[in-house]
């Protein structure tokens, strides 16, 4: 039941006097599109490079499955910057990786660069003040998507979530960087040490790709969607004006902070300064391959998006399978429909459908295996052949996910990926969840592209080879067994006891919906 405006106010109102720091409700921010591509510079001189053997409607790709190229990339995108930086992402750590993205962000804006930065609200390494001091910073413009108006205070905040809580759970789970209106990435990663191969704790295998052609001007339709979408809220009033004084006591903080990671990052083959990426980029001319492609995504809106969800416009478009779909997603918590489409698939079509999954020891969250494992069996039995990823995979594997020194404590699995046949690639944000299909927004990129295609054949083989995964199957008694290099396992992998407490006490709880 809907709270009455002339109870919600005075309620809202007595919360805020109470000292809950919030934020205004609807601040001016003036409406900005993408700039027209660019017109030289090194990005120009190596796109035309390599779409030189390319029609106007084709775009050129390569996959980034080692974490530390993708960093690489995306470093050297920024540093080639001539006139645009756009950057849309859900995750943004306070860490050496996060420090080393805006601090070369902010060099790309101190020569001219025009810079857009679109975060979700949901996770805090961005305070409310940093926010605003970035947002600030001359040639620099960010924005925070749905952020709730209470910032402060244990009491306000759970008032505001338990009467809007419909909205405030929406979250921005798209992940993509434009720059120069020329070149792009998307895929799975955030930015975070985890993300590319600089955690001691886990480093994820994960995958997204960088591309230049024609798909990258329906990449900049979709960010300034979202940009000026009413749930995009300006950075800069999120925070009070800070005297110069104390914006010059911040500025120095942060560059202490970058200096020390040096330690860490000078370790590895990430340029700790910005360098010339000439030689990196006349390399892609002979390791990039040629499809066409779509963006699909899901409405920035709050209201009204029943209706055009991203997994109906994946279906609207996605071709009929023939023989063999593959899927890769870090949490898995199928519908009826789908287990059924499968099931039809399989037993009454004659297709093969594959799926790789993180076991629970390759799982960062152990709450989305706990709901997940209940659908082994039904999966099983409908026809699909299952893996689940390990967290100790082969040496070989740890490497593209571990940046050299760094050896972390185990690997988790957040690729995002679909091949179907020996044609299509579907690679972008979305999880096989509750949480992808129906609340947050997502997007994805569907390409039609047999050497893409048979690239992510050849990665997902890889993966599911048995010194990198377990495949889950049942015996003759219908009880679930795990094979692989080591052998047959009657009980699920995992990383401990304490991980097996956790998961059992996980499952107890009614949150299936919201994973």
């Amino acid at each position: 039941m809907k709270t009455k405006s002339w109870i919600w106010s005075p309620l809202m109102a007595v919360l805020l006097l109470a000292g809950c720091a919030h934020i205004p409700e609807s601040p001016d921010k003036p409406v900005s599109h993408s700039l027209a591509p660019a017109t030289e510079g090194l990005l120009v001189t190596a796109s035309d490079a390599v779409l030189k053997a390319a029609s106007a409607e084709e775009t050129a790709f390569m996959l980034i499955p080692e974490n530390d190229e993708a960093l690489r990339w995306r470093l050297a995108l920024i540093d080639s910057a001539t006139s645009s930086v756009d950057l849309q992402v859900f995750i943004w750590t306070n860490d050496e990786s996060g420090r080393l993205l805006l601090s070369r962000i902010g060099a790309a804006a101190e020569r001219g660069v025009k810079v857009r930065l679109l975060l979700d609200d949901m996770p805090k390494d961005w305070s409310d003040r940093g926010t605003a001091i970035v947002a600030r910073s001359p040639n620099v413009s960010v924005r925070r998507f749905n952020p709730g108006r209470v910032r402060k205070g244990m009491l306000g905040r759970a008032f505001q979530m338990s009467t809007q809580f419909k909205k405030l759970n929406r979250r921005m789970h798209n992940k993509q960087l434009i720059v120069d209106g020329r070149w792009g990435i998307i895929g799975g990663r955030n930015i975070g040490n985890p993300y590319f191969g600089l955690s001691e704790n886990y480093n994820n295998r994960d995958l997204d790709m960088i591309l230049t052609g024609a798909v990258i001007a329906e990449m900049a339709e979709d960010f300034d969607e979202y940009w000026n979408s009413t749930v995009a809220y300006p950075g800069e009033a999120m925070y009070k004006e800070l005297s110069e004084k104390e914006m010059a006591k911040l500025g120095a903080r942060f560059k202490e902070e970058v200096a020390r990671d040096r330690v860490l990052l000078s370790q590895t083959t990430i340029p700790v300064d910005p360098v010339d990426w000439s030689e990196e980029f006349e390399s892609l001319s002979s390791r990039m391959v040629f499809g066409t492609a779509r963006c699909l995504r899901d409405t920035p809106e709050i209201d009204g998006d029943e209706e055009t969800r991203l997994v109906d416009k994946i279906d609207a478009v996605a071709p009929d399978v023939q023989m063999v779909s593959r899927v890769i997603t870090p949490y898995m918590i199928p519908t009826k429909d789908q287990i059924e489409s499968i099931r039809r698939s399989v037993k009454d079509e004659g297709r093969t459908v594959r799926l790789l999954v993180p076991s629970m020891a390759a799982n960062n969250h152990t709450m989305a295996h706990s709901h997940y494992k209940k659908y082994r069996k039904k999966l099983l039995n409908a026809g699909a052949e299952l893996y689940e990823f390990r967290g100790q995979p082969s040496a070989e594997l740890r490497a593209t996910s571990d940046t050299d020194p760094v050896v972390s404590k185990f690997i988790s699995l957040h690729t995002k990926g679909f091949v179907l046949d020996e044609q299509w690639v579907l690679l972008g944000s979305l999880n096989v969840d509750p949480r992808s299909i129906k609340i947050n927004t997502e997007h994805m990129m569907i390409i039609d592209s047999p050497d893409l295609a048979k690239q992510m054949r050849d990665d997902f083989d890889w993966m599911i080879a048995p010194e990198n995964a377990w495949q889950v199957t049942l015996n003759e008694k219908g009880k679930l067994r795990w094979t692989s290099s080591e052998g047959v396992r009657k009980n699920q992998p995992a990383r401990g006891f304490g991980q097996r407490c956790s998961d059992f006490f996980w499952r107890l709880l009614p949150v299936e919906s919201q994973l």
